[in-house]
């Protein structure tokens, strides 16, 4: 197979990985957005970061001379495509993480501005990091 055709299907399998971890946790299904000065990436950053790790594991994993003398057959197996889906999804599940914490390093940001809230606090402590920041931006003044 050609090289490109590899990669495509590498990345295709990262690009499956990260649709996948969208169905994980609370985020949905949902377009890039920013929520109160946070940008929430959605299902398409999920996506566009497990391409790109897929790719990049894939590379690491299968770094040879392509061009020039002595240059090896590029081997391809099922393992790859394996690979390519749980590297796809572990990349999508950590820029999912940094971005929850960021999430919810803002709604610590607004809430400290406000007056104390019991019922705030509760809603916020079991909430979602996206419902969280809602909460706190509804807190009284």
């Amino acid at each position: 197979m050609d090289l490109l055709c590899l990669a495509f299907v590498v990345g295709f399998c990262g690009a499956a990985g990260g649709f996948v971890n969208v169905f994980i946790g609370d985020n949905g299904l949902h377009l890039p957005r920013v929520d109160h000065g946070v940008l929430l990436p959605g299902f398409l950053g999920n996506v566009f970061i497990g391409t790109l790790a897929a790719l990049g594991s894939w590379g690491a994993a299968k770094a040879v001379v392509i061009y020039g003398a002595g240059a090896p057959t590029l081997t391809f197996s099922t393992g790859d495509i394996a690979n390519a889906l749980i590297i796809g999804f572990g990349g999508a599940k950590w820029f999912k993480s940094e971005t929850e914490k960021s999430v919810l390093q803002e709604t610590a940001a607004i809430a400290a501005r406000k007056p104390a809230d019991a019922d705030a606090a509760m809603t916020i402590a079991r909430a979602t990091p996206a419902q969280a920041l809602a909460a706190a931006v509804q807190m009284q003044h």
